[in-house]
């Protein structure tokens, strides 16, 4: 069991691979924001609350640790002034490295325009793709100065994808509206906001807060919460590892139950070139997920070290379950 109801996830991004296009210039003390944050009860999905449009309309997103873009369903009710499709070949297709021409057969609204650019969106819990429309529109996010909020910021050109509605479908929570990311690659949101606040100090980094009631940090150290207590400096660090896909990934050596190595194939442990095997971080997976094979190595080693502790009826998902009462409380696992 962990020993805190609070998870703290620090992710240090470095984006001087992408070609950053500051849109503005910006004044130097707009250099750290912040986006609250719940954990859906249902999904275990994390929310974020993000405005967007003209006028501003708080739009709710799940968080995708690595997404590779921002998507929304248009089909319905995209009301914006700002709105805007830019046409196939344009600076802003090649920025989000697209190269394909859109075309659609229904009368012309957001998410519905020819000549556009094209690009996959996904829902990252079933897999499921499909072709949307390249758009840009206003997003808006709180800016913070130590442990004190401030104003709304505006980005006035932020490059997302309209998606269709049956992303959404069966797996979201009921009043999401599409996904943000915030992988590795030139569109996601972590790098549009490096990107547009970059003379401004702006640090190409972010942290994440995975509590209930959480938040996300866009900026560099110290990230404050209430009482004034800078959660940065108690955690420990590891390097990241970025896979081909954009995805974040830690180097696991080896993995030790009761400080006892488990015999395992530690080539699995490593990402290889097609982006396949290694340790990934996730925010859409509540559970952590380990390839069959390592799965049934530490299940049946575990047990084995826990041999004298009683087995109780399972629940799913788990194949087996402890008793907890029988369990010293200064254990951990």
């Amino acid at each position: 069991m962990a020993s805190s109801s609070l998870y703290f996830l620090l992710i240090f991004l470095s984006i001087s691979s992408f070609t950053l296009l500051s849109q503005s210039q910006t004044s130097s003390k707009l250099n750290k924001f912040v986006l609250p944050i719940h954990q859906d009860n249902k999904t275990n999905l994390y929310v974020a609350n993000i405005y967007k449009r003209t006028p501003l309309l708080q739009i709710p997103f799940v968080v995708d640790l690595n997404g590779r873009l921002l998507w929304v369903t248009c089909e319905q009710n995209y009301l914006s002034s700002t709105y805007h499709a830019p046409r196939c070949y344009s600076t802003q297709c090649g920025r989000a490295n697209t190269h394909y021409c859109h075309t659609c057969f229904s009368k012309a609204r957001p998410g519905c325009h020819n000549n556009t650019c094209g690009l996959m969106s996904v829902n990252p819990v079933t897999g499921l793709t499909a072709m949307s429309e390249l758009a840009q529109d206003v997003l808006s996010i709180y800016s913070t100065q130590g442990s004190n909020p401030g104003p709304l910021v505006k980005i006035p050109r932020f490059l997302f994808t309209c998606a269709p509605s049956l992303l959404l479908q069966p797996v979201l929570p009921g009043n999401v509206q599409g996904v943000a990311g915030l992988g590795y690659s030139p569109i996601s949101l972590p790098t549009q906001l490096a990107s547009h606040f970059g003379y401004a100090g702006f640090a190409p980094t972010f942290a994440l807060c995975l509590a209930p009631n959480g938040v996300i940090f866009f900026g560099d150290s110290p990230y404050y919460m209430l009482p004034g207590l800078d959660i940065s400096l108690p955690v420990g660090y590891t390097p990241l590892i970025i896979s081909p896909l954009g995805e974040y990934y830690i180097e696991v050596k080896s993995i030790k139950i009761n400080n006892k190595d488990v015999p395992l194939n530690t080539t699995l442990l490593s990402i290889d070139r097609r982006g396949i095997g290694g340790t990934k971080l996730s925010t859409i997976n509540p559970y952590t997920i380990l390839e069959h094979s390592i799965f049934k190595s530490v299940t049946e080693f575990f047990t084995k070290e826990l041999s004298s502790i009683p087995l109780v009826k399972l629940v799913e998902p788990f194949e087996v379950c402890f008793n907890s009462k029988s369990i010293d409380k200064r254990t951990r696992v």
